[in-house]
């Protein structure tokens, strides 16, 4: 009922209430699954033209790119969207072999919540004034990564979804 097939009904008429919710809980996790792979390319674009930008930008003689801090901050992003890539590919792949991923999905929105949030911060900051111009580039990925970290619930909402999944199966 719910392979994606034209023409294909996600439910049939008096299936019940039950069915209903199970359907709308399918197509939520799509939903967010689809969100957070969204939110890895929005993250990995805003870093590849920070990197850009820090390798081309010099001071004190130097490019950004070399300082510590820099190449840290930037390292930490870096491992922000390749944990929000591993979450979203396993949370993609059980719900395309019909396995329950319900809480690998929470998981990997939770990442793309907190994760992209990180990034789009750090690839901002790391731009220094221009960042914050609403004209140059990195300024749209960054609306773009707080519109998704927020949409269909954010970080908090995610941990207590999932805080309430993992209480009612210990029950």
């Amino acid at each position: 009922m719910l392979s994606g097939a034209p023409g294909e009904l996600l439910g049939s008429p008096g299936d019940g209430e039950r069915t209903g919710e199970r359907t709308v809980g399918r197509l939520l996790d799509r939903a967010l699954v689809g969100l957070c792979a969204l939110q890895v390319g929005v993250a990995e674009e805003a870093l590849r033209i920070t990197a850009a930008y820090t390798s081309t930008r010099h001071q004190f003689g130097k490019p950004l790119s070399t300082f510590q801090g820099v190449a840290l901050k930037a390292g930490d992003a870096y491992i922000d969207t390749e944990a929000m890539r591993a979450t979203m590919w396993q949370a993609a792949w059980r719900l395309a072999e019909g396995l329950d991923a319900t809480t690998e999905v929470m998981v990997a929105k939770w990442w793309a919540a907190e994760g992209g949030q990180r990034v789009v911060h750090i690839t901002q900051h790391l731009h220094g004034g221009i960042g914050a111009d609403i004209d140059y580039p990195v300024h749209r990925y960054f609306l773009w990564g707080k519109q998704i970290e927020v949409t269909l619930g954010g970080a908090t909402q995610q941990l207590a979804r999932l805080g309430g999944a993992i209480a009612a199966g210990a029950r």
